[in-house]
């Protein structure tokens, strides 16, 4: 296996997601970037509530993950908005090729 010598965080996030099973049964042989990640994940989903902590350093783990996969607005611009998807449909009260009457 040919590793990039340099990936970004979000590469390496996405490479996690694209990839939810382990490449290898032993995790010394995985790069260092797919076991943070992998690592990171794992804080973020899985809070537990009865300890001390956990859900305050899942909602960090959540922000990081969002912040680098998604980006960060820059001060002054609109949040991001949900764009509206249109469809066409067909008038199905008009037959084709006959004639009404």
């Amino acid at each position: 296996m040919e590793l990039k010598r340099h990936k970004s965080i979000a590469d390496a996030l996405q490479y996690v997601v694209d990839h939810p099973a382990r490449s290898t049964d032993a995790p010394i042989d995985a790069p260092v970037y797919e076991l943070v990640c992998r690592a990171l994940f794992h804080v973020a989903n899985s809070p537990d509530s009865g300890v001390r902590g956990s859900l305050a350093k899942a909602n960090r783990a959540q922000k990081l993950i969002l912040n680098r996969m998604v980006g960060r607005r820059r001060p002054g611009t609109h949040p991001a908005q949900v764009r509206g998807e249109e469809i066409e449909f067909v008038d199905l009260t008009v037959v084709h090729g006959a004639v009404q009457s």
